[in-house]
């Protein structure tokens, strides 16, 4: 087992003892999203901790443990502790880890210009129009379209924006993509959220704020695109 394994399980045993688990063990695996994955019995428990943690301090991986051995105990509503948010929102965390990210995603550009559409230009407009915030740690890039022809998709703790070449395309108008591209760019506004439950009401507060929401969401139905 690597040193770091042997820390994490060390951290993670010693947690979950006071959870009444007497055999753990935990390692860091490299997933493309940051996640934990586990399996359990009532004495036992697995943890597969995505490796973008592999580097933290000990202090962020227990309370991680935390957290995570409270929701097998049912506590569904435990949110991950100020150490954990502070660190995996440090502009350290994303210069890091953002570009390890953008690897592991199959398929996405490396560039914001596509074939028709630059979403650098679009980005720029969102900026003039006081929507957003420019923010030089923010990856924009194409992706393959998917079965559901979803506009796009985002990753908050990377601080990366992944919008489908279904976009790209002199039939959809600028001001739709801009549209588009401000409605994944609102989770990165919003910022890592440290509890399982959702924030619908924040998220389509922000989202009104793009002028002619309405008209907008009627042309995504015309053109087949869903957010």
């Amino acid at each position: 087992m690597k040193e770091r394994d042997k820390l994490l399980t060390s951290v993670f045993a010693d947690v979950g003892g006071r959870f009444g688990y007497g055999d753990v063990e935990a390692v860091f695996t490299a997933f493309r999203d940051f996640k934990v994955k586990w399996s359990r019995s009532y004495r036992w428990a697995r943890f597969d901790v995505s490796d973008y943690l592999s580097d933290a301090p000990e202090e962020v991986l227990r309370s991680i443990a935390e957290t995570l051995f409270g929701r097998i105990r049912g506590d569904e509503d435990v949110g991950y502790g100020e150490e954990v948010c502070n660190w995996v929102s440090s502009p350290e965390f994303v210069a890091e880890k953002q570009p390890v990210y953008v690897n592991r995603c199959r398929g996405v550009s490396r560039t914001t210009k596509g074939s028709c559409r630059d979403l650098r230009d679009s980005y720029d407009r969102l900026v003039a129009m006081g929507l957003v915030e420019r923010d030089p740690l923010t990856y924009m890039g194409w992706g393959v379209p998917t079965q559901g022809r979803y506009v796009g998709r985002s990753s908050t703790l990377m601080r990366v924006v992944v919008m489908s070449t279904i976009l790209d395309t002199e039939e959809v108008p600028e001001v739709l993509l801009d549209f588009c591209l401000y409605s994944q760019l609102i989770n990165l506004i919003m910022g890592f959220n440290p509890y399982p439950d959702g924030r619908g009401e924040e998220y389509d507060e922000m989202l009104s704020r793009f002028p002619d929401r309405a008209g907008m969401e009627d042309l995504m139905v015309k053109l087949s695109i869903k957010m």
